[in-house]
């Protein structure tokens, strides 16, 4: 993966990201579940009949730094080579969070948690907060797509654990013995949307997305976004 700056090792990315300037203030809305969403999914599950269900959500919006101007746009707004972008998201809920790119070997590199951003990945409900965690990723010159996973659990998931202390001891920030474990929680939950046992719902209002899961309490929850770069 090499497009978004993570350039052969991915700490070059990591790097990139402390040392690139503050971005402009935000011009949009603040990312807050309102309580008549919160209601809406509470609806779902009910409806979909899910044993002690769990709803959670994310809204998920990117600062776009192109030419000095900085906007906010959706993941899956069409890049450019130099752009500088931010991912900003917010969740109706208290958990654990990892956000892992997924390279086009199959293997992955954790973006969050890891020793450079700060190995305490616990967020809280309604707190804004961004990858990377300071900074900026910014595309290169060669044109692709990029795909990133944000996964949430109210409570550490052991698989995504162990590969976030495998990546802390590379320089590259990538898994490689783990990878198969990181595999299955993604696709776990991505053959689930198929079934009763978990409803899946995705929106988009102008410059935000959100995503939404109504499963039973304890399921993570996955998030797959692609950005993609001509």
């Amino acid at each position: 993966m090499n497009r978004l700056h993570f350039t052969g090792p991915l700490l070059i990315l990591v790097m990139l990201a402390l040392a690139a300037p503050a971005f402009a203030a935000r011009k949009t809305r603040d990312l807050v579940f309102e309580e008549e969403e919160e209601t809406a999914a509470e609806e779902v599950a009910k409806d979909a009949k899910i044993e002690n269900p769990q709803v959670i959500a994310v809204q998920t919006t990117l600062d776009l730094t192109r030419s000095g101007e900085t906007m906010s746009v959706t993941p899956s707004h069409e890049f450019q080579s130099g752009d500088k972008v931010k991912l900003r998201y917010t969740t109706n809920a208290d958990g654990y969070v990892y956000w892992l790119a997924k390279m086009s070997s199959g293997k992955y590199a954790v973006l969050f948690p890891t020793p450079q951003t700060g190995m305490d990945n616990f967020i809280k409900k309604n707190e804004e907060h961004t990858v990377p965690v300071k900074g900026a990723f910014r595309f290169d010159d060669t044109p692709g797509t990029e795909s990133l996973l944000m996964i949430f659990s109210d409570g550490k998931v052991p698989e995504l654990e162990q590969a976030v202390a495998e990546a802390a001891g590379q320089k590259t920030n990538t898994v490689d013995r783990q990878a198969t474990q990181v595999a299955s929680v993604e696709q776990k939950n991505t053959s689930k949307r198929k079934t009763r046992d978990l409803v899946f719902e995705e929106e988009e209002d102008e410059d935000v997305v959100t995503k939404s899961q109504v499963a039973p309490k304890g399921e993570p929850f996955v998030a797959a976004y692609e950005l993609t770069h001509k």
